[in-house]
C-alpha cells in the first residue's frame, strides 16, 4: 500500500469501534498520552499510525513512521522470521498480551538495539483490518533482572562456598528444602539425603521429645530472628555443641512463608569455656593452699615459687590456645598476669609477716631475700600487665624499678648507694624476664650486703649491652672488693649459687674479678635468642 493511500485520519476509524465507549477526542489523548509507544499497521505490516512516545522510543519523526514496514523496527538478524510470525497472526488474529515473548528487540533508527515487551491488538476498520502494537522499553526491568539474577548468583556462590557454616531453607512447616556444602561438613548430611526431612532431625533426642524445634519456630514468627546455642546430633551420631541463627522469611504481605537457618559448630569455643572456668576453679583453691602453705613451710620457698611459675605457664599456654580472638586473647592475658601478680603480692606479704616475727637469723634474713625475689617476679608480672604487646616486656622497662628496689631493701640507710643504669632496650619473654629480674637482683643485693657492709656508701654501675649472638651484663662496685682468694665455684652462698644458676639458665656464666671494687661480668646468649626469631620471621 503506497503512502497516498492512507487514510488522513487513521484514528477516526480506530475510534469508530469504540464509539459506544469512548469519544474519538478521549481515545486521541490516550493515544497521545499512553506511556507504551503505539504503532497502527495494516496486514501489511504498513505503519498508518503512531504516537509521540514511539517517536521517543524509536527515534524516528511521525512521517518518518508513517508508511514505514514494522519490519523495520526489528534487528536485521531476526527480521527474515518477522513476515512469517505477521501472516500468521493475520491468519488467526487474536490479541497477544505482554509477557509471552520475553526475548524480543527493537531497532532504533542509530542502529541500537533494546529490549522490548509488546501486546498486540487486531482491530477491524472500513479500510481494512488493522493491527494495534502497544511496544514498551524493557530496559531498565531487563537491567533489574540482570542484577537480581547477578546478585542471586553471587550469594548462592558464597552459601556454597562457605564450609563452616550450614547454611540451608525450610518450608513453613519446618522441612529442608535447601542444604549447602557447609551442612554436609558440619552434619554429615548430604543435599539429597537431607532434603525433605524435617529440620528436628539434627536434634538431640531429648530437645526434640519436648517439641524444642517447634517452639524455635513459633518464636521465629514473632521475632525478625532467633540466635541460640544447644547440642545437636550429626548423622553418625555424635554430637556437637551448635550456634544457631534462625530468620523467618516473610513475603511482601508480612505473612511468613519459610525460614533460614545458619548453624556453625562452636564445640571447641564451648569445650574452652569449661576448661577456662574448671582452670579458674583450680586457680582459686591453689591460691587458697598457697596462703596456708606459705605461713607453715617458707622452707619449701623455691619449690612453690616453681610450681607457681608452672602454673602460670600453664594458663598462658591454655590462653593461647583457647584464644582465637586477639581482642579476648588480651583480655584474658592481662587478667593472667593482673591475678599472678596478685597471688605473689599475698606470697610476699605472708612472708614478710613470718620475718617480723622471727629474731635477727640466717633463716630471718632467707625469708627477707625470698621476700625481694618473690617481688621481682610479681614486678615482671606487673610491667607485663601494663604494657601493650603481652608477649614481649622491654629490659630497660622496669630493670631499674628491679634494681632500685634491691637497693631500697639492702641499703642502711637512705642515699647510701648512687646507681648508674646504662641498660639497652632489648625485649624479653616471660621466661628470659623472670630469670634475668632475680640475677640482676641477687648481683646488687650483693654488693649491697658485701661491698657496702656497715651502711658503706658507694656507687653501683649496672649495664646491659647487645654483643655478637648475647648480651653483656656488667655490675661494677666501688666497694671493698673481692676478698683474698676468691673462688665463685667454692662460694656457700645461697645467693651467689642462685646468681650462678640463673646465668646458666640464661646461656651464660659469672666471671668475678677485683678492680677498685668488684666486677661481675656475664654474656647472656639467650637474651639475643627474641631478635634472632623475629629477623629470621
Amino acid at each position: 500500500m503506497r503512502r497516498s493511500d492512507l487514510s488522513n485520519e487513521p484514528l477516526a476509524e480506530i475510534a469508530e469501534q469504540y464509539r459506544a465507549e469512548f469519544p474519538q477526542y478521549v481515545l486521541r489523548n490516550l493515544f497521545s498520552i499512553s506511556a507504551d509507544a503505539i504503532l497502527a499497521s495494516d496486514a501489511d505490516g504498513i505503519i498508518r499510525e503512531s504516537n509521540p512516545r514511539a517517536t521517543q522510543l524509536f527515534g524516528y519523526e511521525r512521517a518518518e513512521l508513517v508508511g514505514m514496514s514494522v519490519d523495520e523496527l526489528v534487528p536485521v538478524r531476526t527480521r527474515g522470521r518477522h513476515p512469517a510470525h505477521r501472516e500468521n497472526f493475520n491468519a488467526h488474529p487474536r490479541e497477544r498480551q505482554m509477557g509471552v515473548a520475553m526475548e524480543l528487540l527493537g531497532l532504533r533508527k542509530d542502529g541500537s538495539e533494546f529490549p522490548v515487551d509488546v501486546l498486540l491488538r487486531p482491530m477491524q476498520t472500513k479500510a481494512g483490518p488493522v493491527v494495534l502494537s502497544f511496544v514498551r522499553d524493557m530496559t531498565e526491568q531487563r537491567a533489574a533482572q540482570d542484577a537480581l539474577r547477578i546478585k542471586d548468583q553471587q550469594i548462592r556462590s558464597i552459601v556454597e562456598s562457605m564450609n563452616d557454616c550450614a547454611i540451608y531453607m525450610m518450608d513453613r512447616e519446618g522441612c529442608i528444602v535447601t542444604w549447602n556444602p557447609g551442612g554436609e561438613h558440619i552434619l554429615g548430611y548430604a543435599a539429597d539425603e537431607v532434603l525433605g526431612l524435617n529440620f528436628s532431625r539434627l536434634f538431640v533426642a531429648e530437645d526434640s521429645a519436648r517439641g524444642y524445634p517447634m517452639e524455635l519456630l513459633r518464636l521465629a514468627d514473632s521475632r525478625e530472628h532467633i540466635e541460640e546455642e544447644g547440642w545437636r546430633v550429626r548423622k553418625d551420631g555424635t554430637r556437637f555443641w551448635a550456634d544457631s541463627v534462625l530468620t523467618a522469611i516473610r513475603d511482601s504481605a508480612g505473612l511468613v512463608t519459610g525460614y533460614a537457618k545458619v548453624t556453625r559448630d562452636f564445640t571447641d569455643r564451648k569445650r574452652a569455656h569449661e576448661e577456662m572456668r574448671e582452670a579458674a576453679l583450680a586457680k582459686q583453691q591453689l591460691a587458697a593452699e598457697l596462703e596456708i602453705r606459705v605461713a607453715e613451710r617458707t622452707s619449701q620457698l623455691e619449690a612453690t615459687v616453681e610450681e607457681l611459675r608452672r602454673k602460670n605457664n600453664e594458663v598462658e599456654e591454655f590462653a593461647r590456645i583457647v584464644s582465637n580472638n586477639l581482642r579476648e586473647k588480651e583480655v584474658l592475658l592481662r587478667e593472667v598476669y593482673h591475678r599472678v601478680k596478685n597471688n605473689l603480692q599475698v606470697v610476699q606479704s605472708l612472708l614478710k609477716m613470718g620475718a617480723r616475727a622471727l629474731p635477727a637469723s640466717e633463716a630471718k634474713g632467707a625469708i627477707e631475700n625470698a621476700v625481694q625475689r618473690v617481688h621481682v617476679m610479681a614486678m615482671v608480672h606487673e610491667r607485663l600487665y601494663q604494657m601493650g604487646n603481652l608477649s614481649v616486656l622491654s629490659l630497660s622497662a622496669y630493670l631499674r624499678d628491679i634494681i632500685e628496689g634491691a637497693i631500697a631493701s639492702n641499703s642502711v640507710r637512705q642515699n647510701q648507694v648512687e646507681l648508674q643504669l646504662d641498660a639497652e632496650d632489648i625485649p624479653l619473654t616471660l621466661d628470659l624476664a623472670i630469670p634475668f629480674g632475680l640475677l640482676a637482683n641477687e648481683l646488687v643485693s650483693n654488693c649491697l650486703k658485701h661491698g657496702f657492709a656497715n651502711g658503706r656508701q658507694g656507687r653501683i654501675e649496672f649495664s646491659v649491652q647487645r654483643i655478637a649472638g648475647a648480651a653483656r651484663v656488667i655490675v661494677k662496685d666501688d666497694g671493698i672488693g673481692l676478698p683474698a682468694n676468691f673462688d665463685a665455684a667454692k662460694a656457700t652462698s645461697m645467693g651467689l649459687k642462685l646468681a650462678a644458676s640463673l646465668a646458666h639458665q640464661l646461656g651464660g656464666k659469672l666471671v668475678f674479678r677485683s678492680e677498685n671494687g668488684c666486677i661481675v661480668q656475664t654474656d647472656l646468649a639467650h637474651l639475643a635468642k627474641l631478635e634472632k626469631e623475629e629477623r629470621s620471621a
